[in-house]
């Protein structure tokens, strides 16, 4: 078994403060969330044996809230992840070692949100909102080797979005 938690980078400045797409840092907001996702981390003890972050900043910011809980120093940030489609995500994923069997991937929209829609034959009713920034979706996958990753093979074992009060774990019946 392999699980995968996508996590989509928490709130930030807007665009027209004349950063570029990839400089802009989370606002207060985002760094409120990126609290809030760690101390769920914390209370649902997960940790993970790797992680994959982009490089734009606020992905980065984001990280760095979670870093002391994370359980792994095994972390791979890169211009590579940046505003990936999700083909392209799922192609990175199927890389991973397969050692690895708790993996976080932080990215960006629309890769996270559209990764999660083909990986998940069955989208729970707690996403009707969409996949707003700091939403971190774990799912669970019944393979051994990450190259065998595909889509429409995950079940969704857990649901958290900052600020919201419906954030749940779910049990195996649920998702």
């Amino acid at each position: 078994m392999k699980q995968l938690y996508l996590l989509r980078h928490a709130y930030t400045v807007p665009h027209n403060l004349g950063l570029s797409d990839f400089d802009r840092p989370l606002d207060e907001r985002g760094q409120k969330e990126s609290q809030e996702i760690a101390a769920y981390l914390i209370q649902k003890k997960i940790t993970f044996d790797f992680v994959m972050c982009s490089a734009a900043l606020r992905a980065q910011e984001t990280l760095e809230s979670l870093r002391p809980i994370l359980g792994t120093k095994a972390i791979e940030i890169s211009g590579n992840f940046y505003n990936i489609p999700e083909d392209i995500i799922l192609r990175y994923l199927q890389q991973i070692s397969d050692a690895k069997n708790k993996v976080l991937y932080i990215g960006h929209n629309p890769g996270i949100a559209f990764s999660i829609l083909k990986f998940s034959p069955v989208i729970p009713p707690d996403l009707g909102g969409g996949i707003t920034p700091g939403t971190l979706i774990g799912m669970e996958f019944s393979l051994d080797h990450w190259e065998n990753l595909e889509w429409g093979t995950a079940e969704i074992i857990d649901i958290f979005q900052p600020g919201l009060l419906e954030t749940k774990s779910l049990s195996p019946q649920e998702s």
